[in-house]
């Protein structure tokens, strides 16, 4: 296939699959924007939240590493990235069945399994299509594409929630759960394959040169670095209506505000890491810091200018850091690497959602002193090793 018509039928996988992650986006950040607040009148507590949204989180990076390993050991991605989606999708609403905290956690800890399991894959299938249209591009196109349906979903729920109850509101999360289930059908149709050698056997890859293990170590490093620092939306969202007393449509309201600046900061930092390349490490975590300091220490206006950093920082996490390690990592391994990358994030973000929340039960103002301690560590690391390679090209 030409270069032109790699691009384009790259381009259009693209597109298609990120009009599925548009619905599913809507279904599932939909239900996770007021999973805080719905939490906090099951009556969780501070600390006891913070560890459990840490360990959700974590739920789904042990199935991002178990998926990885088994579709680079034995095949059957597309099987997975249904299975995964499946049970994404379908477990939020099932919230409207919920009376107690337990089942209410078990089916958010359901949920993001369900993420964990598609995620690898689809960030191989993007990493596939990023070797024809630039990973940056890639990863950032599908990220807004992505975000749009983060940013309805919490409109909508936040919406419903001024006229009718909670249980109602997760009931809405099944009509864009289908959709996406239909939409994910079409992109199976318009997929990329991997050349492939005789008897349709996948060509041996060819490790580039420029592959270096002591950088993928160092960069999975600051990765945990800065997985440590940002919280988690249930324990930001819990701790804006038991501290700052936000209504739950107030704090679906943000979370739409977040999932904004995530899919046009990925798009924007997406471009910029393909002009720039790792020199883009520096803004994470400043933009990580001045998020949470924000949101913690400042009122009104500056809290919403917090929770719209947040936002951007996690365009970084969602966008940029795969387009980065999809660019470093051997691509026969990709699956399995980014499973063990997801995992790494996942520990280490338990441990510091886990630490904010003690740090609140101390007194809220102590929470972001963790986060600026990570930041400037996670800073300090990339400068102290010098691994950042400016102009780097990633195209």
């Amino acid at each position: 296939m030409n270069r032109p018509a790699a691009v384009r039928k790259a381009l259009g996988f693209v597109v298609i699959l990120g009009i599925v992650s548009l619905f599913a986006d809507a279904n599932y950040e939909g239900g996770r924007s007021i999973a805080g607040p719905y939490l906090f009148i099951l009556g969780l507590t501070p600390v006891l939240l913070g560890f459990m949204s840490g360990a959700i989180d974590l739920f789904q990076y042990f199935g991002r590493y178990a998926a990885g390993l088994w579709v680079d050991r034995n095949g059957h991605a597309w099987f997975i990235l249904v299975l995964g989606y499946v049970l994404n999708l379908f477990a939020l609403p099932a919230l409207m069945f919920t009376h107690e905290l337990v089942g209410a956690l078990g089916l958010l800890f359901l949920e993001r399994l369900g993420r964990g399991i598609r995620n690898p894959v689809k960030n191989s299938l993007l990493a596939h299509a990023g070797d024809a249209l630039g990973h940056g591009r890639a990863f950032g196109l599908y990220e807004i594409l992505d975000q749009a349906g983060a940013v309805l979903g919490p409109l909508f729920v936040g919406f419903w929630l001024l006229r009718h109850s909670f249980r109602m509101a997760f009931a809405t999360l099944l009509i864009p759960a289908l959709i996406a289930m239909v939409g994910l059908g079409i992109a199976y149709r318009f997929r990329s394959r991997p050349a492939t050698g005789k008897q349709g056997s996948v060509e041996p890859e060819k490790v580039p040169s420029s592959v270096d293990q002591e950088r993928i170590r160092q960069f999975m490093i600051w990765v945990a670095l800065g997985a440590a620092a940002p919280g988690t939306y249930i324990f930001i969202g819990y701790v804006l209506m038991a501290h700052n007393h936000w209504t739950p449509p107030d704090v679906a309201g943000a979370f739409a505000l977040a999932m904004a600046t995530d899919g046009v900061g990925g798009y924007c930092l997406g471009m910029l890491y393909d002009r720039l390349g790792f020199l883009t490490v520096y803004i994470f975590p400043a933009v990580l810091g001045l998020s949470i300091a924000f949101i913690f220490w400042g009122h009104t206006w500056l809290v919403w200018a917090g929770i719209g950093l947040w936002g951007i920082q996690l365009g970084f996490t969602e966008a940029i850091i795969p387009a980065m390690f999809g660019h470093i990592i051997p691509r026969a391994s990709r699956a399995r690497l980014f499973g063990i990358l997801g995992l790494l994030s996942g520990i280490s973000g338990l441990l510091g959602v886990g630490v904010m929340g003690v740090l609140y039960a101390i007194h809220p103002a102590w929470t972001p002193v963790w986060t600026l301690i990570m930041a400037v560590a996670a800073i300090y690391f990339i400068s102290h090793h010098g691994w950042v390679e400016h102009k780097v090209r990633t195209g």
